[in-house]
């Protein structure tokens, strides 16, 4: 299991949030710490009691406000928005043990890592736009030309156009798409999008004389978190060291 944990700015900066009461807040926030990589925390009483604080009516409350969901047999929590907090690299990723909880969630029309449309944050199906809205066809190969000037891919087609226009020598484009750019849930595509736009105007303002991107990240690192990621660059970032040579392909 993953050592670290994140929280995302939209959840615990939300009015729903911030109109918790302050043990029901840090009350979630321990419940995110000690979470499994599928956002599930067992033997929720006893975490109760090692806290020393948080009662039934704080866990009514998140409930309510649909921060978490619980199991039938009131023993496990999860995180509704365990995927717009934390969404671990395939690698570091290590599915949860309680596998009939995560079946029962997933009949309740929560998602998790590892489904065919990616990750949904948590959001039941009956709430979710359909696959095709989406998802981009798995055949990338085939249907990348075609796919990338459709309204439901401008994400995809934001990220080529920024990438190509920053190093058209970058050969690991395609790769970058194929095996992670279309597994992204939306929220973290235009995440990428931004930060490719980001680190786009960064790095023509850094290294004005690498008119090829000889040493630009590549664009499947700017996704899989090696060096520079688009994490980094949701912002623009300060201006660094004249003529740095920040990334190069790899």
């Amino acid at each position: 299991m993953a050592k670290k944990r994140m929280f995302s700015g939209e959840v615990v900066r939300s009015d729903t949030f911030l109109d918790l009461p302050q043990s029901s807040q840090l009350l979630y926030f321990h419940f995110g710490m000690i979470a499994d990589d599928d956002g599930i925390v067992a033997s929720v009483d006893r975490e109760l009691r090692y806290l020393g604080f948080g009662s039934k009516d704080d866990l009514r409350l998140l409930i309510e406000k649909k921060l978490i969901d619980i199991t039938n047999d009131g023993k496990l929590i999860f995180i509704i928005d365990w995927l717009k907090n934390n969404n671990l690299r395939s690698d570091r990723y290590y599915k949860t043990n309680h596998i009939e909880a995560r079946k029962e969630l997933e009949a309740k029309g929560y998602e998790f890592k590892g489904e065919k449309f990616g990750m949904r944050l948590g959001i039941p199906k009956a709430n979710q736009p359909a696959a095709s809205d989406i998802d981009i066809d798995i055949d990338i190969d085939k249907e990348i030309d075609k796919d990338i000037e459709e309204e439901k891919n401008i994400f995809l087609s934001d990220y080529l156009k920024t990438f190509n226009k920053l190093a058209p020598k970058n050969f690991k484009l395609r790769e970058a798409i194929k095996t992670e750019f279309i597994k992204l849930p939306n929220f973290q595509k235009e995440q990428a999008v931004i930060g490719a736009k980001n680190y786009y105007q960064w790095y023509k303002h850094e290294v004005p004389s690498d008119t090829i991107g000889e040493f630009t990240v590549n664009a499947l690192n700017f996704i899989i978190g090696k060096k520079e990621t688009f994490d980094d660059f949701q912002t623009l970032p300060i201006a660094k060291t004249k003529n740095k040579k920040p990334g190069g392909y790899v």
